[in-house]
């Protein structure tokens, strides 16, 4: 099947999003008033340069530095991915070690890698045990799931007074303080950089980022390879979503959401379906009496199509509802109420035993979320083989694992 057939077909459906990107089908906000082909441009006198702005591109950057006063802004246009890699190359000139905290995307795997960095992965907790004198420190908050580092601006703090300095990977946290009702925004940690996805949960066009940075020092040495590893012709509709997603953020209005929240956490334990609720009230995490892998499979079989499917649940990203939205909530309950229960499918599984006890040549990565099971360079397990297995039974996507195989295989046949 053609990729457009493909998207017409999910268009004919009414495929229901409960994934991001955050305008979910394009039904949360009006991004179609602001976003078509005509405005599909390339730097023209009047558009200015992405990577040296000065003319419009630059009242966009200081009209989104206005969400925090004390950060510098900086509209990107290749994802929190890009806005990582760069910063972590920047802080890399000077400091000797990384930290990172919790279950980091493989965006910070890669870029200490590229960098010939040296990394350790810890908790929060043991922040106060290592020396943190000349390191950086990557926080990953909110998680993907939704969960927040508690008291995160406390652990900053405690790094800067020890020389080091830190990254939060904030992509899943764009919407954070649009109302009082919302967890603080880690704009509030006062971290040297923070970097948000706006297209996760505001209504922007996927890829559209936007990095923060603390200083002007940094904000200089972190565009000196955002100019290098950022494309050349960047999306003008993807900048354009960008200015709309602070616009719709700047003005949002949360009764509506809170109220459809309730309705819908309501009628799901009708259905017979769990909702674990997160430090995000955004996300939640739904589980039936088969498994999470089933029910997920259920949602599919319906047309409602969840974020993500772990052995913790199905992951629903929900939708910012607003007065005005088009998005199809009352089908959404009717589709719960006459949800067929399912079974997750045998399927032929390649056998992974030959890895057992081998070096990872390639980073072996779940995705989503893109958390890495097993880094390039570590001894695959039997306990690792035995999560492999359990992602093959229940479908997941399993990054590398082809790679590792064929290069075994190979070596075996010589």
């Amino acid at each position: 099947m053609s990729l457009i057939k493909k998207l017409k077909d999910l268009e004919y459906k009414k495929a229901i999003s409960m994934h991001v990107p955050g305008h979910k089908n394009n039904t949360i906000g009006n991004l179609s008033d602001v976003i078509s082909p005509d405005y599909d441009l390339t730097e023209i006198p009047g558009l200015d340069d992405l990577h040296d702005p000065f003319e419009v591109l630059n009242d966009l950057n200081i009209y989104l530095g206005k969400k925090n006063g004390s950060y510098y802004a900086q509209a990107m246009v290749n994802g929190t991915t890009n806005g990582i890699i760069c910063s972590i190359y920047a802080f890399s000139e000077t400091v000797s070690h990384f930290y990172i905290v919790g279950q980091a995307h493989k965006s910070v795997y890669h870029a200490v890698s590229l960098v010939n960095g040296t990394s350790t992965l810890i908790s929060a907790d043991e922040l106060s045990e290592v020396s943190l004198e000349n390191s950086c420190v990557i926080f990953t908050s909110p998680s993907y799931s939704g969960t927040l580092i508690k008291n995160i601006e406390e652990k900053i703090e405690f790094i800067r007074q020890h020389n080091g300095f830190t990254i939060v990977d904030a992509a899943h946290g764009a919407h954070l303080s649009i109302t009082k009702n919302f967890p603080d925004s880690l704009l509030l940690s006062n971290a040297d950089v923070v970097i948000e996805s706006y297209h996760k949960m505001l209504p922007a066009l996927t890829m559209a980022s936007v990095l923060f940075t603390r200083n002007e020092d940094f904000h200089h040495r972190i565009m000196h390879y955002i100019n290098q590893f950022e494309t050349s012709s960047p999306s003008y509709l993807v900048l354009a979503s960008i200015e709309y997603a602070q616009e719709f953020y700047n003005t949002y209005d949360d009764r509506l959401f809170f109220g459809n929240r309730r309705i819908l956490m309501n009628h799901l334990k009708v259905c017979g379906i769990s909702v674990q609720k997160q430090d995000d009230p955004a996300k939640f995490i739904l589980n039936g009496s088969n498994g999470p892998y089933a029910l997920e499979r259920s949602f599919r079989e319906a047309e409602i199509y969840s974020e993500m499917v772990t052995d913790e649940g199905v992951l629903w990203c929900l939708p910012l509802w607003h007065v005005g939205d088009r998005y199809l909530f009352d089908e959404l309950l009717e589709r719960l109420s006459n949800l067929k229960e399912s079974s997750i499918e045998d399927k032929g599984n390649i056998d992974v035993g030959i890895l057992e006890g081998k070096v990872c040549i390639e980073n072996i990565v779940p995705y989503p979320p893109g958390v890495p099971l097993v880094l390039k360079g570590d001894v695959i397990s039997t306990s690792h083989l035995k999560r492999i297995q359990h992602y093959q039974v229940n479908h997941v996507k399993i990054e590398g694992i082809d790679y590792n195989i064929n290069y075994y295989m190979k070596r075996a046949e010589l």
